[in-house]
């Protein structure tokens, strides 16, 4: 909600809505919302650092003053605007952002994993954001969003017309993002280790220059102009459920495993990785190329061995490297093999073997650690 716009919520809370639903979550209250309270107890980790890059009170007038209501201190910690009491924000302005960073990162767990929180004061006034995570607080990963408000509607919003944006319900209601919908879209991304979450305010215009686009090329309708120093989106909060898991025990709590399902030979997902492989690697994704293999180690994460086997014959196995409890990987076949590891977090794991090996086959296997 931009704050100071006393007149124009007057005026606004008379327009109609879109009559029919469109297909995305309700507003909140509604059968089918996804909407997450500020007071939801699943809420264990917020956001404790922030830096605002403000952007102007009207894109069309880049020149002039910037937004400046609220604080960047004021997107730390619990939500804690609400209808009533909108205040404690603060504005990006049109096109400005914010990185949030958590001193405790967070990971994916089956649905939601975190939700932002704007300071909306009705369910369909809503000023909208992209948002983006980071393993690293440099390489930033933008979920895939979709907008389906016609142009017409630049002040009443339907929140069922739109999709992976920050700012779909009112204040004291969060709008939940799903790590796992970027696994297969960032690679590079270690969803399993989010650091920092960026909030990039949508300048809703419908003229094309300076509007935003969804990730379908749609131009994103919000309410504008807001030419007003607490303009454009009003972050509030940002809130995650999950630390990132170091033990194979809590990665099974968090998945939702009990029982037969959380042996590490398991494969409750049914995606042909044992849960011990997947814990330890995120994926389990072996890449080959000329004579070499490429995966993924997750140096936080202890209480497995990780091993790369070879075979001739794929009866006799040999260990070529290891990792024991989170240990850097090393050869146990310096003839037949050299490796390299590189990044930080998340390990990129590259063995080298040697052109005239025997071995044709290979596989990588797990333990828990004694």
């Amino acid at each position: 909600m931009a704050l100071l716009k006393f007149t124009s919520i007057i005026i606004l809370t008379g327009l109609a809505c879109n009559v029919s639903a469109g297909p995305y979550a309700l507003a909140v209250g509604e059968p089918g919302s996804d909407a997450i309270s500020s007071t939801d107890p699943r809420f264990t980790i917020w956001a404790s650092d922030a830096v605002v890059h403000r952007g102007p009170v009207d894109i069309d007038a880049p020149d002039d003053a910037l937004a400046t209501y609220g604080s960047d201190a004021a997107a730390t910690g619990p939500a804690d605007a609400t209808v009533d009491e909108p205040y404690p924000v603060v504005s990006l302005g049109d096109g400005g952002s914010a990185d949030v960073t958590f001193a405790t990162p967070f990971g994916d767990i089956p649905g939601p994993d975190f939700a932002v929180f704007e300071n909306s004061f009705n369910t369909t006034f809503l000023e909208l954001a992209h948002v983006e995570v980071s393993s690293d607080g440099v390489h930033f990963y933008r979920f895939p969003s979709r907008s389906l408000t016609p142009a017409s509607e630049s002040f009443a919003v339907d929140p069922s017309d739109i999709h992976n944006l920050a700012g779909k319900y009112p204040a004291g209601y969060g709008t939940p993002f799903d790590l796992a919908e970027l696994r297969s879209l960032y690679p590079n991304l270690d969803t399993q280790r989010i650091t920092h979450v960026r909030v990039v305010d949508v300048v809703g215009t419908s003229a094309a220059a300076q509007g935003s686009s969804d990730a379908a090329g749609n131009i994103i309708i919000d309410p504008f102009p807001t030419p007003f120093p607490s303009g454009g989106f009003d972050l509030d909060a940002v809130g995650a459920f999950n630390p990132t898991t170091t033990s194979y025990s809590a990665w099974t709590t968090s998945q939702g495993l009990s029982g037969a399902s959380a042996t590490p030979t398991a494969d409750p997902d049914q995606n042909g990785v044992p849960n011990l492989i997947e814990y330890l690697t995120g994926d389990g994704i072996v890449t080959v190329g000329d004579h070499t293999l490429q995966f993924s180690r997750l140096a936080y994460r202890s209480g497995g061995n990780l091993k790369l086997l070879a075979s001739a014959d794929l009866q006799n196995w040999t260990t070529l490297a290891e990792s024991n409890n989170a240990a850097p990987m090393s050869v146990t076949e310096p003839s037949d093999a050299t490796l390299t590891e590189s990044e930080d977090f998340r390990k990129v794991v590259r063995v080298q073997i040697r052109a005239t090996s025997a071995y044709r086959y290979f596989r990588l296997a797990a333990d828990l650690t004694p």
